[in-house]
């Protein structure tokens, strides 16, 4: 089997990632409610995509140890927690959607793999002052939305022309302590 689809079935219970089949290439279990910790470090090496978005997971996830073939995490509307370090993605990685959660902590973007077209961390509690200078250029959306950050965050020219709307109410708009400069 190399994917799992099985989206707004209704599913409850827990699921143990590492008992995947070990071929698996995709799983999309999203709107279903489905509960429990996940551990993304027992995912199977082969795992490209992972839709786990709306059902009631809790706990700390860790994105130190994704295969290395990763593209695509999608875990939004869930009730993750903890901090969340970005530092280690796969090289070929490209989406990250971890919106409404409850994570926290400071965010560092001075790593993310230069193939990175999708990040939205909206909704959450993360907190502190960013830096944009490192975004790949390949970024086509991103949003941190509805948290806690602060400081002033200096937007590149080219992500303003690129998203071709205000960085400042698309990209970053809810975050009330937080100043965006056009440089």
């Amino acid at each position: 089997m190399s994917t799992l689809y099985m989206f707004m079935n209704a599913l409850s219970g827990t699921i143990q990632l590492g008992n995947l089949p070990c071929k698996i290439e995709a799983v999309n279990l999203s709107v279903n409610q489905l509960t429990g910790s996940l551990d993304l470090d027992r995912l199977p090496a082969t795992v490209r995509s992972l839709f786990l978005t709306s059902n009631k997971f809790t706990g700390e996830v860790s994105l130190e140890n994704l295969p290395i073939c990763l593209k695509f995490l999608e875990l939004s509307e869930n009730l993750l927690s903890g901090a969340v370090c970005l530092n280690s993605l796969p090289t070929e990685f490209s989406c990250l959607c971890l919106q409404k959660n409850d994570f926290e902590g400071s965010l560092d973007f001075t790593q993310l793999p230069k193939f990175m077209k999708v990040m939205d961390l909206s909704e959450n509690r993360f907190s502190g002052r960013i830096d944009l200078r490192n975004l790949p250029d390949s970024m086509v959306r991103f949003t941190v939305r509805n948290n806690v950050l602060s400081g002033t965050v200096r937007v590149p020219e080219q992500m303003c022309r690129k998203f071709n709307e205000d960085p400042g109410a698309c990209c970053f708009g809810g975050n009330h302590d937080l100043i965006v400069e056009r440089v």
